[in-house]
C-alpha cells in the first residue's frame, strides 16, 4: 500500500475512482503550466474540480452529441433545465445555439467565438454543469461505457436523509432546505432569488464583506443589472468599518454578502451585530459557512440565507459535488424569497446523491478528526521558526458561532519567512484545490484563485491592500495519524 505522506505525482487523483474532485499538482512549476493552460499539465490531470477541469466523461459525451447532430462548435457545455439556458442566452445577448439531446438535457454553445470565454466562465461561476455520474451513466445508455464504478451507496431515500441532515445540522424547518448540484450553483441561486425580491423595491446596492472565494466575487462582479452597483469592505473583522459601509448604503441596501469564515483569510465577523444592522436597514445577509462547514459552526440563526458547498466536508471522500441552500424561517424575506429559491437551484444528480448521503452518515465524526488535527497543527505551525505569519479562526467571533467549546476550523493559511515554493515542493501531502477532504490538501491559493493577480506588480499590490500575501499556503487539515501529519510539515520547514 502507497503510503499517504509522498509525493503525489501530477494528476494523480486524491479519491479512488473516476468521480475524485481534486488532482494533484505536485510543484509550484505544475501550478504555473496549469494557470497558463499547458498540455503537458492538462493531460496528465486523472480527476479535478469539475467546474474547472471538464471530466473526460462529459467531453466524450458532448462528441457524441455533436456527431450525432452533425454540429461543427468549439466551446459547448451540456446544461439540465431550459431556465438556465435561457439565462445563458440572455447574458451572451441571444448569442448561444441550444439542442435538447435527452429531456430537459441541452447541449449550448457561443454563437460567435468571441464569446467563448464569457460562455465557459458563465458555466464555471453557475455551476450549471453536468455531472460526471450523470454522464458516465449516459454513456452506457448510448453502448460508449462499458460499466458504471463500483462504490457505496446510501440504501434508502438519499433525498431526505440529506434534507433532514441539513435540517438538523442548521436548525432550520426541512421545508426551507434545498440541495443543489455545487456548492456554487447554491450562492449563484441565492444571488438570483435575492436580486429578484431586491430589484422590485429599488434597492440595488450590494455589499460584500472581505475577499469571496473566486467565483462568488466573478458573480457579484458580473451578474448585477446596469442600476445594480457592488461595494467592498476587506476589514471584515472591523465591526466599526462594516457597520459604517452598511449605513453608507442607505435604504438602497439589497444585500450584504459574507463568507464566515473568509476565504484564504479565516477570519470571522461579529455575525449577530451585522445582521442586526442589516435588518434594520432593510437589506438581506447571504452567508457561506463553507470553510469551517455546517458541522463546526452555527450561523443560519443570523443569516436571511445560507449557501454553502457539501463538496466539502459532507463529501469528505472527495468525489462528489454538492451544495445547499437553506433558508431562515424567522427572516423578514422568508415569505418572498421562498418562492424564489425553490425549484430554481439545480437539483444533484440521483446517484451524486446517494453518494453525497453514504458520505454524510460518518461525516460529523470526519470533521470531529480535523478539527482535532487542525487545533495541534496550528500550535505547531505557529511555534515554527520558518513561518512568520498564521492565519486561523480562533477569535471571538468565531467563538460566537462555533457549535463546540474551543473549536477550531480545520482550514489554516500560512506565510513563511522563506521560500514558498521550496516548501510547497517538498512537503509530501496531497497539493491542488479544494479542501474539506479525509487527506491533507495543501494549496497555494492565490496562485489558483487569483492567478491573473499574483503575476503582475499592480495584481500583488490589490491582495496585499486587502491583506494577503500573494504567496499565502492554504492548509486544509485531514484525519491522518497527527504524529504523522506534524512529521511531514517539520521535514518540509527549513528548521532555522
Amino acid at each position: 500500500m502507497k503510503s499517504i505522506f509522498r509525493q503525489y505525482q501530477l494528476g494523480e487523483s486524491l479519491a479512488a475512482g473516476p468521480h475524485s474532485v481534486v488532482g494533484c499538482l505536485p510543484t509550484m512549476a505544475d501550478v504555473r503550466a496549469y494557470e497558463e493552460k499547458e498540455t503537458r499539465v492538462w493531460s496528465a490531470l486523472e480527476g479535478g474540480y469539475p467546474r474547472f477541469v471538464e471530466h473526460s466523461y462529459v467531453r466524450e459525451l458532448k462528441e457524441f452529441y455533436l456527431k450525432a447532430a452533425a454540429l461543427e462548435v468549439k466551446a459547448t457545455a451540456l446544461m439540465r433545465g431550459d431556465r438556465d439556458v435561457a439565462t445563458l442566452n440572455d447574458f451572451l445577448g441571444g448569442r448561444t445555439g441550444s439542442l435538447e439531446v435527452e429531456p430537459g438535457l441541452f447541449l449550448v454553445w457561443p454563437e460567435r467565438a468571441s464569446d467563448a470565454k464569457a460562455f465557459t466562465k458563465y458555466i464555471q461561476h453557475t455551476g450549471c454543469g453536468l455531472s460526471s455520474r450523470e454522464a458516465e451513466d449516459l454513456l452506457l445508455f448510448h453502448g460508449l461505457g462499458r460499466s458504471i464504478f463500483k462504490e457505496s451507496y446510501y440504501v434508502g431515500d438519499a433525498d431526505a436523509f440529506v434534507r433532514e441532515e441539513l435540517a438538523r445540522l442548521t436548525e432550520a424547518e426541512i421545508e426551507n432546505v434545498w440541495p443543489c448540484a455545487s456548492g456554487m450553483n447554491a450562492f449563484y441561486t441565492a444571488f438570483r432569488a435575492i436580486q429578484a425580491v431586491q430589484t422590485t423595491r429599488g434597492r440595488g446596492r450590494w455589499l460584500q464583506l472581505g475577499w469571496l472565494y473566486v467565483d462568488s466575487g466573478c458573480i457579484l462582479q458580473k451578474y448585477l443589472g446596469a442600476d445594480e452597483t457592488l461595494e467592498i469592505c476587506h476589514e471584515v473583522g472591523n465591526t466599526e468599518a462594516v457597520l459604517e459601509a452598511i449605513a453608507n448604503c442607505g435604504e438602497e441596501l439589497a444585500a450584504v454578502v459574507v463568507e464566515c469564515p473568509s476565504n484564504p483569510l479565516i477570519k470571522s465577523c461579529d455575525l449577530t451585530v451585522i445582521a442586526a444592522a442589516v435588518r434594520a436597514q432593510g437589506g438581506i445577509l447571504l452567508v457561506d459557512p463553507t470553510i469551517a462547514s455546517i458541522y463546526a459552526v452555527d450561523v443560519l440563526k443570523d443569516a436571511d440565507v445560507l449557501a454553502t458547498s457539501l463538496t466539502k466536508y459532507a463529501g469528505h471522500g472527495a468525489d462528489v459535488l454538492a451544495g445547499a441552500l437553506v433558508l431562515n424561517a424567522d427572516s423578514d424575506y422568508a415569505d418572498a424569497l421562498r418562492p424564489e429559491l425553490k425549484g430554481r437551484q439545480l437539483k444533484p444528480y440521483w446517484r451524486d446523491l446517494l453518494r453525497l448521503a453514504h458520505s454524510m452518515k460518518n461525516a460529523p465524526r470526519k470533521v470531529a478528526l480535523m478539527q482535532k488535527n487542525s487545533k495541534k497543527l496550528l500550535a505547531f505551525l505557529k511555534a515554527h521558526p520558518a513561518v512568520e505569519r498564521v492565519h486561523a479562526s480562533p477569535s471571538s467571533a468565531y467563538r460566537a458561532i462555533s457549535k463546540t467549546e474551543r473549536g477550531v476550523a480545520p482550514l489554516i493559511s500560512i506565510v513563511l519567512k522563506g521560500s514558498m515554493e521550496q516548501f510547497y515542493d517538498t512537503v509530501t501531502v496531497m497539493k491542488g484545490p479544494s479542501f474539506g477532504a479525509v487527506g491533507t490538501i495543501l494549496c497555494p491559493f492565490m496562485y489558483l484563485a487569483h492567478y491573473d493577480l499574483v503575476t503582475t506588480e499592480t495584481g500583488r499590490a490589490q491582495l496585499c491592500a486587502a491583506g494577503i500575501d500573494p504567496d499565502l499556503i492554504r492548509i486544509a487539515v485531514g484525519t491522518e495519524p497527527y504524529a504523522e501529519l506534524e512529521a511531514a510539515f517539520a521535514r518540509a520547514l527549513p528548521s532555522h
